[in-house]
């Protein structure tokens, strides 16, 4: 190796930012294939050193999942292979520990922390603010998946909340709705809240008024359809911050004599799988779950090698429109 070439003499010389060299150099995502080629040429030419590829680093990062998160295991199942692909590909080996509530309750480490040494960690879902001031104690970077923290600055990978509630009214919109109620809890998670916020902003773009007796604040089936019984009118769409209670609203409505979609049409939000076997099926937003494990790996990696200060980044996903919503033209 030169001891004069340095990352920033092969920047300057392709006119690409030194970020760009560095994560090509050491064989990390963020750039195309083609670039890295080129700066392998350049870095080869300049008589800059570089590692192999296979000589990577060693090490491990404990997965912590509530023991009470969601029902839907497939989520977080989605999201933990694609932490693991991603780790081995690293080579960093992950280990899954489903943190029970007594754990929770009693601020305990998994027994496996003091038996392997650990150089990350990553949460899915959440987790009680005091154990995750436990957890930093430890002093290893932590990066949290799907939730985010205020009280603590910690790395988060999270779904684009606000923006994809934003663009399921905004298509709800788009089809003629103005009338759009919205059910959900916004006080549970910090996804309930940003997708509420998500809501508010689409209408407000609109100039369309938030009426709030067609805002069920809440999750709770009985307490929907209690607040459905006392309605006097009905929208003509909701959205639900999640799938889960969008099918539960189907169910009620088709209960009380309602049509989904002729009458009132509703649009979810996650993809579950049931979304798309419930009759009619549900348009709703697909979580891209397995980017949300990929970029977590990588940002813990990154906060490995290069303690900078902490970032949330948001992954979008897709709008997939189903049988659950129509444009008002097509009602009867």
């Amino acid at each position: 190796m030169n001891p004069k070439t340095s990352m920033q003499d092969i920047a300057d010389l392709l006119g690409i930012s030194k970020n760009a060299v560095s994560l090509a150099l050491n064989h990390k995502s963020g750039v195309s294939e083609e670039l890295r080629t080129r700066i392998f040429e350049a870095a080869d030419r300049l008589h800059y050193r570089t590692e192999p590829k296979h000589k990577k680093k060693q090490g491990s990062f404990l997965i912590f999942l509530p023991e009470n998160e969601r029902n839907d295991q497939i989520y977080d199942y989605e999201i933990f292979c694609a932490m693991e692909i991603r780790a081995k590909g690293l080579g960093y080996q992950a280990i899954l520990c489903r943190v029970s509530n007594d754990m929770q309750d009693q601020l305990a480490l998994p027994e496996i922390y003091r038996e392997m040494v650990f150089h990350g960690l990553l949460i899915i879902g959440v987790l009680p603010i005091n154990y995750i001031r436990k957890l930093i104690e430890l002093k290893l970077p932590i990066v949290t998946v799907d939730h985010y923290y205020e009280p603590v600055q910690l790395d988060a990978v999270v779904a684009a909340n606000a923006e994809d509630a934003y663009k399921l009214v905004a298509y709800l919109i788009e089809k003629g709705h103005k009338q759009i109620g919205f059910v959900g809890s916004i006080t549970l998670t910090k996804k309930g809240k940003e997708r509420w916020f998500g809501y508010q902003q689409a209408m407000m773009d609109a100039s369309l008024v938030v009426d709030m007796e067609k805002c069920m604040i809440t999750d709770s089936s009985a307490e929907i359809d209690t607040q459905l019984a006392a309605m006097t009118s009905m929208p003509t769409a909701w959205f639900c911050t999640n799938d889960r209670i969008a099918i539960s609203l189907i169910q009620l409505l088709t209960a009380n004599g309602y049509k989904v979609p002729e009458d009132i049409s509703i649009v979810g939000f996650d993809n579950i799988e049931a979304a798309a076997l419930i009759s009619p099926s549900l348009t709703t937003i697909q979580v891209n779950h397995e980017q949300l494990g990929l970029n977590a790996v990588d940002v813990l990696i990154r906060k490995i090698d290069d303690a900078a200060a902490p970032s949330k980044i948001s992954i979008f996903g897709e709008l997939i429109e189903r049988d659950s919503s129509q444009s008002i033209s097509d009602f009867n």
